[in-house]
């Protein structure tokens, strides 16, 4: 009975391995004769605002604000600031959020 089970897994795991081959074929003959357009260009990315942009929009922005943590998150939500602006302490957008503060 084992022996004979066996067997019928065996053949039903040959049958699909073969099925799948014969699936995997007939895809790649047709990805093959599919007509393949030109590529659309990647639209380049919008330069980060400068620091007198910013400057300025903290400066005008700055009453409503409390801590200079507050205005540069804001001004970082609002404007498009560098990448690893708010993860720099060192970074001249802090500098601006405690010079518009003061």
């Amino acid at each position: 009975m084992a022996t004979s089970a066996r067997k019928e897994n065996r053949w039903k795991r040959n049958v699909q391995a073969a099925n799948d081959a014969e699936s995997d074929r007939r895809r790649e003959v047709e990805a093959a004769r599919m007509v393949r357009g030109p590529r659309h260009t990647v639209a380049p990315p919008l330069p980060n605002h400068t620091q007198k942009d910013v400057r300025h929009w903290m400066r005008r922005n700055a009453q409503e604000f409390e801590t200079a943590t507050e205005l540069a998150e804001a001004a970082n939500a609002a404007l498009r600031l560098p990448p690893d602006a708010m993860d720099d302490e060192c970074h001249w957008v802090w500098e601006e959020a405690l010079s518009a503060l003061e």
